[in-house]
């Protein structure tokens, strides 16, 4: 069965009155749709737009070897 309804003052109401029996189980789903939520607009991303920003470890690439030998790796 499912049952719909809406959220007022903080509580959920059902559309059309609905009889359950005392302690029954119920699941609530919100239903989310663009309108309720709608997604901020990103500006598009820029390749190298962090150029000169970022420093990597000249030993980046590198597996450490205790780490190669744990993951069966020939170090």
């Amino acid at each position: 069965m499912v049952v719909l309804g809406h959220v007022r003052n903080g509580v959920i109401v059902a559309d059309d009155p609905v009889k359950l029996p005392e302690g029954a189980s119920v699941r609530i789903e919100l239903v989310v749709d663009d309108t309720t939520y709608p997604q901020p607009q990103l500006e598009p991303r820029q390749g190298g737009q962090y150029a000169g920003q970022i420093w990597m470890a000249p030993d980046f690439d590198e597996w450490p070897a205790d780490l190669q030998e744990y993951l069966g790796m020939t170090p």
